[in-house]
C-alpha cells in the first residue's frame, strides 16, 4: 500500500499549497488592511527594530518608561527587512506575507505527509488542512504561522534521525527548533513536548536507549547558540548577564511562560474547528496505523495525543487557551488523515478490481474519489475565506462585543490627525487601549496607561504636575464606550471594564452631550470625529 501513487508525480503535492495561496489571496486583495488585530502590535515591534535596532524595550508603550518586548524577534525582523529593503509600508508587508505563509504551512504539512506515506497522502494532508475552519487562522500574518512552517519539518527530521540512525538529521531538526524558538513561544512549547513524547515512546515501546543520543543531538545547536550568547553578553554587556542571573530572562524580556486564565472548548467545538473531513480520515488512518504498528505510525499518534493532552491541560490545573492549541493538533491529524485518504483510495481500487466494473478503470475510480475529496476541501476553504466575518475581529466584555480590527474610518482619521499635528515627544492616554495600540503603530504616538487617573474633571493641580512630569500631552475619549443603560440620577462616572486583553473605560452618560462634565479643566478639546474626542493638556 505504501507504494501507491498517482503516476509517481511528486510535484503534485504542490497543488494544495497552490490552492492555499489562491485562497489566502482572496481576503488579501479584498481588504486593504492585513487580517487580525495582533498584527498591529507586531508591525509596531518591527518598526521599533527598524528604527532602533535590536532592543528589549518598546518605547511607544507604557511611556515614559517603555514596555518590555515579550515576543521572539524573528517574525518582526522579517517584516522590517522586507519593508525597509523594498521601501514598503510595514502593514502592506504583512498583507504580502498572508498568502505566502498560508502556502508555506500547507506545503510543509504536505511534504511531511508525502515523505511518510507517499504522494496521495501528501496531497490529501494539504487539502485536509484547507477543509478545516482553522484555515482562517493560517492565512493571518502571525509569528505563530511562521513557526508552523518549521514545526512539522522539525518533528519529521527527528523521526528520520531515529529511523535511519543518522545524528545529522536530529541536528537539522535542531536547526528548525532554533527558528521556532526565535519566532513563537507556544510553537516552541508544542514542538519540545512532541519531541519529548516521541523520545519516551522510543524508550518504552522499542527499548531504544540510543534515542537519547538523537535527543541530545536535536538540542545540540540551541545549547551551542545559548553558550555563544552567554559569552557574547559577558564580553559586550556584562551588566545584562548579571541582571539575567539575578532576575531571570522573564524579568528582563517580559516573556511570559504561563497564562493567568484558561479557555476550554467542548467536544462539538473541537469537531467544528478541526473539520469533519479531517476527523473522518484521521480516524480511518489511525485504525490502520494502530494495526500496522510502524514506527512512523506510532510517532504520529503520539504527536496527536500530546496535543490533545495539552489542549486539555486545564483539567490538570494548568491554564490553557484550547482554541490556540487546535492548529498544532490539526497538523498531525491532517497528516494521519492524508494516510486515511490513501488507504481509502487503495481499498476502492482493490474493490473495483475484485468486482470487475469494466466501464471504470481502477485508476479512474481512485482518482475520481480523490478529486471529490479535494473539491469538497477547496469549497470549504472558499466558503471560509469569502465570509465577511473573516476580516472582523472583536473582543468580548460584560456589555457585548467591541470591534478592534480592522481599523475604522474614524480610527484612521484619528491616526492621520496625530501624524500631522501630534507632538511625538508627548504621550497619549486613551479610553480604548486597542485604538491606542493602532495610534502607536500608525502615528508613532507613545502611550501612557494612566487614563483612569488623568481623564476626569475632578483632577487637582497635583495631578497636572504629575502629567507634566510624565510628559503626557493628550487625552483621547472613545465616544462609543458608554454604559448600555445611562445612569441619569447620579453625576457622570467612569468604569473600567476588562475586555480580554485590555481594560476599556466606559462612561455612565453620553460623552458628547456631557463632555464639559468629563473634561478636566487643564485640557482643551482640539479635534473630534464620529468616534473620538482629542484634548491637549495645558501646562
Amino acid at each position: 500500500m505504501d507504494n501507491i501513487s498517482i503516476n509517481r508525480k511528486k510535484y503534485l503535492i504542490l497543488i494544495p499549497a497552490f490552492v492555499a495561496l489562491v485562497m489566502a489571496l482572496i481576503p488579501t486583495i479584498k481588504y486593504q488592511w492585513p487580517l487580525g488585530w495582533d498584527i498591529i502590535y507586531h508591525v509596531q515591534y518591527a518598526q521599533i527594530y527598524a528604527h532602533n535596532g535590536f532592543t528589549l524595550i518598546n518605547p511607544l508603550l507604557n511611556a515614559p518608561v517603555g514596555q518590555k518586548i515579550g515576543y521572539p524577534p524573528l517574525f518582526h525582523f522579517l517584516i522590517a527587512a522586507i519593508g525597509t529593503g523594498l521601501g514598503i509600508d510595514f502593514f502592506q508587508v504583512a498583507r504580502l506575507l498572508q498568502p505566502l505563509l498560508a502556502m508555506s504551512i500547507v506545503l510543509s504539512v504536505s511534504y511531511v505527509a508525502y515523505k511518510l506515506y507517499g504522494e496521495i497522502a501528501g496531497i490529501g494532508a494539504g487539502f485536509l488542512m484547507l477543509s478545516s475552519m482553522m484555515v482562517e487562522r493560517i492565512i493571518v500574518a502571525l509569528p505563530e504561522n511562521l513557526a508552523l512552517i518549521f514545526l512539522p519539518l522539525a518533528v519529521y527530521l527527528y523521526y528520520r534521525s531515529i529511523e535511519d540512525k543518522q545524528l545529522k538529521m536530529a541536528i537539522l531538526g535542531g536547526l528548525m527548533l532554533i527558528l521556532v524558538i526565535g519566532t513563537h513561544h507556544a510553537a516552541t512549547l508544542c514542538l519540545v513536548l512532541t519531541i519529548i513524547a516521541i523520545t519516551i515512546m522510543e524508550l518504552v515501546v522499542y527499548r531504544d536507549y540510543n534515542v537519547l543520543i538523537n535527543f541530545m543531538g536535536f538540542f545540540l545547536l540551541i545549547l551551542g547558540v545559548a553558550a555563544v550568547g552567554v559569552v557574547a553578553i559577558q564580553i559586550f554587556t556584562p551588566e545584562l548577564l548579571q541582571t539575567l542571573m539575578q532576575q531571570g530572562i522573564i524579568a528582563i524580556t517580559g516573556i511570559s511562560t504561563s497564562l493567568n486564565y484558561t479557555r476550554s472548548l467542548g467536544i462539538y467545538s473541537y469537531l467544528g474547528h478541526i473539520g469533519i473531513l479531517v476527523i473522518i480520515f484521521s480516524v480511518l488512518g489511525a485504525g490502520f496505523a494502530l494495526k500496522n504498528h510502524h514506527r512512523k505510525d506510532n510517532m504520529i499518534i503520539v504527536w496527536i495525543m500530546t496535543m490533545i493532552i495539552l489542549s486539555n491541560a486545564y483539567l490538570f490545573g494548568i491554564n490553557v487557551i484550547t482554541y490556540r492549541v487546535l492548529i498544532y493538533l490539526l497538523i498531525p491529524l491532517s497528516i494521519l488523515g492524508g494516510y486515511g485518504i490513501k488507504i481509502s483510495c487503495c481499498k476502492l481500487q482493490k474493490f473495483n478490481e475484485k468486482k470487475k466494473y469494466l466501464q471504470f478503470s481502477s485508476t479512474n475510480i481512485m482518482v475520481g474519489f480523490l478529486v471529490v475529496i479535494l473539491a469538497i476541501s477547496t469549497l470549504s476553504a472558499l466558503l471560509t475565506v469569502t465570509d465577511s466575518n473573516i476580516a472582523v475581529y472583536s473582543v468580548k466584555n460584560e456589555f457585548g462585543k467591541v470591534q478592534i480590527a480592522p481599523p475604522s474610518n474614524s480610527e484612521v482619521d484619528l491616526a492621520n490627525w496625530f501624524r500631522e499635528n501630534g507632538n511625538h515627544s508627548r504621550s497619549v492616554v486613551i479610553s480604548n487601549q486597542f485604538t491606542g495600540m493602532f495610534l502607536a503603530t500608525e502615528a508613532g504616538m507613545p502611550l501612557n496607561y494612566g487614563f483612569a487617573h488623568y481623564a476626569l474633571k475632578n483632577q487637582t493641580d497635583t495631578q497636572l504636575l504629575r502629567l507634566k512630569e510624565l510628559n503626557v500631552g493628550y487625552l483621547v475619549y472613545d465616544k462609543n464606550l458608554v454604559l448600555p443603560v445611562e445612569d441619569k440620577n447620579n453625576p457622570i462616572y467612569m468604569r473600567s471594564i476588562y475586555s480580554e486583553f485590555f481594560s476599556l473605560y466606559y462612561f455612565s452618560k453620553n460623552i458628547t452631550q456631557n463632555f464639559l462634565e468629563i473634561k478636566p479643566d487643564y485640557a482643551t478639546k482640539v479635534y473630534e470625529n464620529d468616534e473620538f474626542i482629542v484634548c491637549t493638556i495645558n501646562y
